[in-house]
């Protein structure tokens, strides 16, 4: 995980979204793009941490058509 994924990921949770929202944007220079960009790789991150703890008996498969 980049270290800017890593600050935004680690802000404290908010009751109002706007505000976590405006802290992420604030924390990325301003530019919003950077801060959906970091959330996404952030994101993704985390998803790849979980799928190797998780054990594949656990995971929910699609049923065959």
């Amino acid at each position: 995980m980049s270290r800017l994924s890593e600050r935004i990921t680690d802000l404290p949770l908010e009751n109002d979204l706007d505000v976590a929202i405006d802290e992420a944007i604030r924390t990325c220079g301003g530019d919003a793009r950077v801060a959906v960009g970091a959330l996404i790789l952030g994101q993704r991150s985390l998803q790849e941490a979980y799928a190797q703890r998780i054990s594949a008996g656990y995971v929910r498969r699609e049923l065959q058509k």
